[in-house]
């Protein structure tokens, strides 16, 4: 018997040296992004199209929606060039906001973001992954750990954008190999809420064979998700973020994922209908 359970634990300890060396060679994934925003002129709250001043391609440009069978091009989109680095990739993003702000000459407008600032316009923050495979498992912890916990710092008033935006799971591929998860609104709102958010992407795509709570399989978690219900939410963010804290990753993401988990313990939410220049500190004309 002695025998039998030193070989157990010789076998057991070989098999984590193979885990251990998996990690430390898992590539680190690359990340993208292209979240939205809307130019609204006060204090009509009328929504001014982003085709006036953007074009439809380049790092800062419009995207397009239907509406009663036309296309048109009310939303300013932010394109950054990717990077495994989330300081990199922050950094590509002020100068995209940079580019947006060179060309949008009417500076009386204001932005907003989130997750429906005006009514009848949902906007996204679509994440983009390469480098890392798409699976059913990484989408389920990107829904519970980034998507989930988000819906709860959320202004009660986006809420509006679910369920036929920012469905859970949801996900398109791409032509350059990897995909991007679209459940996410805009997080554009604050420079925290957007380093929070680029940091658990890549904390969650690195780490997330290790993050096993499923929160969203309950019909009642699954529902207040959907509809809004921050009071249901609520109970699920403590375990989360214990799980995000203690992956073995978490010491590359700290410095720009902790003031984000610092305010799902608060329990705030954003304000959509702040002009997020400010809160970006980004000049007119810029």
């Amino acid at each position: 018997m002695t025998n039998l359970a030193a070989t157990y634990r010789e076998s057991w300890k070989q098999h984590q040296e193979l885990l251990d060396e998996e990690v430390s060679h898992r590539p680190t994934p690359i990340l993208g992004m292209d979240p939205e925003f809307l130019l609204v002129q006060m204090p009509e709250s009328k929504i001014v199209p982003a085709s006036r001043f953007l074009e439809r391609t380049g790092m800062a440009g419009c995207d397009s929606v239907t509406i009663g069978g036309r296309r048109i091009y009310p939303v300013a989109e932010l394109r950054p060039a990717p990077s495994s680095e989330p300081r990199e990739l922050l950094a590509h993003l002020m100068r995209a906001f940079a580019a947006a702000s060179r060309s949008i000459s009417d500076h009386s407008l204001i932005w907003q973001a989130g997750g429906m600032p005006q009514r009848g316009l949902p906007l996204g923050g679509h994440i983009h992954f390469s480098g890392v495979n798409l699976t059913g498992e990484l989408l389920r912890a990107l829904d519970n750990y980034l998507a989930l916990p988000l819906a709860f710092l959320q202004d009660p008033r986006g809420s509006g954008r679910r369920p036929r935006y920012g469905a859970l799971g949801d996900f398109r591929l791409k032509s350059y190999g990897g995909f991007e998860y679209r459940t996410l609104p805009s997080f554009l709102v604050s420079p925290l809420v957007a380093k929070g958010v680029v940091a658990l992407a890549g904390l969650i795509a690195s780490g997330y064979t290790q993050l096993r709570q499923r929160p969203l399989a309950k019909v009642e978690v699954h529902t207040a998700f959907y509809e809004g219900k921050r009071e249901v939410i609520k109970e699920h963010i403590p375990a989360l973020v214990d799980d995000l804290k203690r992956l073995d990753g978490y010491a590359r993401y700290e410095r720009y994922a902790s003031p984000l988990l610092l305010q799902l313990k608060l329990g705030r939410t954003w304000d959509e209908s702040r002009d997020i220049r400010k809160l970006w500190n980004i000049r007119a004309g810029s």
